[in-house]
């Protein structure tokens, strides 16, 4: 089994068991183990994965596992764990750049953030990630750093968008949802410019907040990706609250309700109106 990561310095090995220094986790669940430098979940039928200081992960897949599987959970719920071991906060959304301006679009799984990236992606936006976009300050202005990831879509999303599944890779073999290469892609560190939170609503028509003071911090906070680790890891939370403070000062934060029943192209057109007028 040959798996990639999408960032680098990361040493990934293969084990029928993990090494034997015991972890003492500050945090457990049925599945999770977790301290600020060690981390272990388990994802039933798929493997068991153990990240340490940000830099190693060992894979013990399931008997019979599927490689596809073990590579999604790989770039997800452990590439999470790798990012807050490193103290850069990865957030729940996906980002690109449009007309010089760098969008983060955060919200809860199924809300519609690649289905609108990958809209904004058709009409000259460039893709920087998918589901997860990690941000760091650099010279004390937040940057999005770019992975190498694919956005990830359903096959009622590609029918929407008018994209063919021919050829494209599923995400699991059960799954109808596909990886999808958008281009062109922005493979620099660019720093952030808005942070759209999308949500939905029972009206009919949208809804904008432009919240300020605390309101922004709590808001931003909400969407940390796989922001349960933190139980686990009060110094790296603690760590997290001044930069989430800066962040909130330094970037506009808008806050979206869509119709539940809307199309993408129209809540791209919407969200397009606010941020590019």
């Amino acid at each position: 089994m040959r798996l990639h990561f999408p960032i680098d310095l990361v040493d990934i090995q293969i084990v029928n068991k993990f090494s034997d220094d015991a972890i003492d986790p500050n945090y457990t669940t049925q599945r999770l183990k977790i301290s600020e430098a060690d981390f272990i979940i388990q994802i039933e039928h798929v493997a068991q994965y153990r990240v340490q200081s940000g830099s190693k992960i060992q894979v013990l897949p399931e008997k019979d596992a599927d490689q596809d599987s073990v590579q999604l959970f790989l770039n997800g719920s452990v590439l999470g764990a790798v990012l807050h071991q490193r103290g850069i906060i990865p957030f729940h959304g996906s980002s690109f750049e449009c007309q010089g301006k760098r969008i983060l679009i955060c919200g809860h799984s199924g809300v519609g953030k690649s289905s609108i990236t990958a809209a904004f992606c058709q009409n000259g936006a460039h893709f920087i990630n998918d589901d997860i976009t990690p941000i760091s300050f650099i010279d004390s202005f937040p940057i999005i750093i770019p992975i190498r990831t694919e956005v990830k879509l359903w096959d009622d999303t590609l029918q929407a968008l008018q994209i063919e599944n021919e050829n494209k890779k599923k995400i699991r073999p059960s799954i109808d949802k596909f990886y999808v290469p958008l281009l062109p892609i922005c493979n620099e560190k660019k720093q952030l410019d808005t942070i759209v939170i999308l949500s939905t609503h029972n009206d009919e028509a949208y809804k904008v907040i432009r919240p300020t003071g605390i309101d922004k911090y709590k808001l931003i906070k909400k969407n940390i990706y796989r922001k349960m680790y933190l139980r686990g890891m009060p110094q790296t939370e603690k760590n997290y609250f001044q930069q989430l403070l800066k962040l909130a000062g330094c970037v506009d934060i808008i806050q979206i309700f869509r119709p539940k029943i809307s199309d993408i192209y129209s809540t791209t057109d919407f969200i397009r109106k606010q941020l590019l007028p």
